[in-house]
């Protein structure tokens, strides 16, 4: 470690105590986000301390990304500096929790895993089941704006995300929302925080709706020889008075993907509707019923009821689409594309024309009828890196030219510093660069992470 480094440590240690800060190898690795490493870990047991520490930072200029269980650190673009990571997972704990009010208070660091445990327990859940639950941290996956299967049925973090604790970039702790569900006092400051990546300040509280778990559930298969066929079950779904909790559309990229990680009941060869159905046996037999003859209607190849086992391995792949895509090929491109269900058949048929122009093979989530997982799958020879880069810039022209909102989610270090993951900003830019100079003036908070460089 050099001089410098051993002085800042020391110093460091005053703010936090000596045992708070971490600098071997091995732990500044670990925190590495797009081939940079910190100087020092910080691992802050206090609200208090972090307050400290970023009045430290902002005084020295150290540039400082907040992390938990870093599962999603792949997210955003390289940092412009990186001096001091902030670890969160020591502040795990479940603050409030009142079951007849369905509200929730916790620590960021606390993982999904462990409260979903713990919310089960008491007959309840929260509605977040992102990849990796048993590390990532609900700190993290606010930040990383992470999606999951439940977005049909309850939306994301900003639909049940009731208030936030942070700090800002000058150390002033703050407070926005409250811990109720009817509550109406003062401006949604917190669902700023939502995909934000850490640039705004760093999250010490959240406060979560819960909701009621469902006495059984049940998840459906229904197979179509394209994609026209899924979209239309969905689209009939959708105007029925059924309410699913999940609905999400695989093509037979993706089926074949999670074929290979167990789950190998899934229909080959096909476009895969995934339906999941919570409520008392009457209601699922319901589901069953009405589902199979929609199904019918819309022209399925095959309808199935899958046995629990089926169902959790199901589930758990529709979680982990983005980490198993990215097990298939250490190159996995993955874009984000949130787009009207209108547009969806001619977005997909054109992204799908695209791989095939460069030879790239690919395979497809579609999620709530709203948000596209597009996963670009190249082999790994270097040679594909131009293609890939070609085909993945020409995808967000597409995607933009279509009216859709495209993100590059997961990409190669070298795609990222010569594509960019956003499209350019537009008039958002300003905003977003104003909000940045109220919460972090001397922008030490993950500098450069953020669309437009913010």
């Amino acid at each position: 470690m050099s001089q410098v480094a051993v002085s800042l440590a020391s110093r460091l240690g005053e703010v936090v105590g000596a045992g708070h800060v971490v600098s071997d190898g091995a732990s500044l690795a670990a925190h590495e986000v797009d081939g940079r490493r910190p100087s020092a870990v910080l691992q802050p047991a206090s609200v208090a301390e972090i307050a400290e520490i970023l009045r430290f930072a902002a005084a020295e200029r150290l540039a400082l990304i907040p992390t938990g269980g870093r599962t999603h650190l792949h997210i955003g673009m390289p940092p412009h500096c990186y001096d001091l990571a902030l670890d969160l997972s020591g502040m795990n704990r479940v603050l409030a929790f009142e079951p007849h009010d369905l509200t929730l208070g916790v620590e960021p660091g606390i993982t999904c895993a462990e409260l979903d445990r713990a919310l089960r327990a008491r007959g309840q859940f929260l509605p977040l089941a992102p990849p990796l639950a048993e590390r990532a941290t609900l700190g993290g996956i606010v930040a990383a704006g992470v999606d999951t299967p439940f977005r049909y049925a309850h939306g994301t973090a900003r639909d049940f995300l009731l208030g936030m604790e942070f700090v800002t970039g000058e150390g002033i702790v703050s407070k926005s929302g409250g811990r109720v569900v009817k509550n109406v006092t003062g401006y949604d400051i917190h669902k700023l925080f939502i995909g934000s990546l850490g640039t705004l300040g760093i999250i010490t509280r959240l406060n979560f709706r819960t909701f009621p778990l469902p006495p059984a559930q049940r998840m459906f298969l229904a197979a179509f020889a394209d994609v026209s066929g899924a979209l239309a079950l969905c689209r009939a779904i959708a105007k029925s008075p059924l309410q699913p909790r999940v609905l999400d559309v695989l093509d037979s990229g993706a089926a074949g993907l999670f074929a290979g990680r167990g789950a190998g009941f899934l229909p080959q060869n096909s476009w895969v509707v995934v339906i999941e159905a919570g409520g008392h046996k009457a209601v699922l037999e319901r589901y069953t019923r009405d589902l199979a003859a929609m199904s019918k209607e819309a022209h399925s190849s095959e309808f199935v009821a899958l046995d629990d086992d089926q169902r959790d391995q199901a589930f758990a792949c529709l979680c982990e689409f983005s980490s198993l895509a990215f097990g298939a090929s250490s190159a996995a491109t993955i874009l984000r594309v949130a787009a009207l269900p209108s547009t969806l058949p001619a977005l997909l048929e054109e992204m799908r024309k695209l791989t095939d122009r460069h030879a790239l093979d690919c395979c497809i989530l579609i999620r709530a009828l709203g948000v596209v997982y597009f996963a670009i799958l190249p082999s790994a020879d270097p040679k594909t890196f131009p293609e890939l880069l070609s085909c993945a810039r020409e995808m967000m022209d597409v995607c933009m030219t279509s009216g859709a909102a495209p993100m590059i989610e997961r990409c190669p270090l070298d795609m990222k510093k010569t594509l960019g993951i956003w499209p350019p900003s537009g008039s958002e830019r300003e905003i977003a660069e104003r909000l940045k100079r109220v919460f972090d003036p001397h922008s030490i908070l993950s500098p450069g992470r953020f669309r437009g460089g913010i």
